[in-house]
């Protein structure tokens, strides 16, 4: 690995600073005075770190987090040529197999994470 760009470096400290500014609860001139930054120029970093498909790269992986439903079932699927189950494809394109007596609760909650996580 090579060493780090410095505008990597600048970019990085900014996401850090844009994160803090948002847990403060302050506002931008507030907490830029606080730091001593320009309020300028964190009102710049916040709004370019917002911009959606924007990527700036700052040297660390950064990984969405994950959301899990637990499932449970009463029966899986017995063994044999005949499944007794169906297929949900979504609008995405996945496909969630699901057996019979399955619970409609718990399906209803995964399609709809699911849904949601359009990636």
């Amino acid at each position: 690995m090579g060493r780090v760009k410095p505008a990597t470096r600048g970019a990085a400290r900014w996401v850090k600073r844009v994160e803090r500014l948002e847990r403060s609860g302050l506002s931008i001139r507030t907490f830029a005075a606080r730091e001593g930054l320009k309020p300028g120029s964190l009102s710049f970093w916040k709004w370019k770190l917002a911009q959606p498909g924007r990527k700036v790269r700052t040297g660390a992986t950064q990984v969405a987090p994950l959301q899990f439903v637990e499932l449970t079932t009463r029966e899986g699927p017995k063994p044999g040529p005949m499944w007794a189950g169906f297929e949900v494809v979504l609008s995405t394109g996945r496909m969630v197999r699901v057996a019979g007596g399955f619970d409609s609760a718990e399906l209803a909650r995964l399609v709809g994470v699911l849904e949601e996580r359009r990636s």
